[in-house]
């Protein structure tokens, strides 16, 4: 089974219409921690067929762009309100 990790997505989009798009879609796949800011936690083959689907939404004065954050990476995080760092869930349902 693929890792899972941490990614961040942020995005700068002028148009009203193209901005909800890209909001609709990322909430669908992470939490939102600020208005144009989500964490979502999957494998980097999944996050980098998430930042193709929104690369499909924008126009060339648009911007999103992903950062991936490490397990590593994430132990050295910390925030001061909003959403809580997401952290490695190991469970299953049945």
């Amino acid at each position: 089974m693929a890792r899972e990790l941490i990614f961040i997505f942020c995005y700068d989009i002028s148009c009203s219409r193209r901005r909800a798009k890209v909001s609709d879609v990322l909430e669908q796949a992470g939490t939102r921690v600020q208005f144009s800011v989500f964490e979502v936690r999957m494998t980097r083959k999944k996050a980098t067929a998430l930042l193709d689907r929104l690369g499909r939404i924008r126009e060339n004065s648009d911007s999103v762009r992903m950062y991936c954050l490490t397990e590593q990476g994430r132990k050295f995080s910390d925030a001061r309100g909003g959403a809580p760092i997401p952290e490695a869930q190991e469970f299953w349902l049945l």
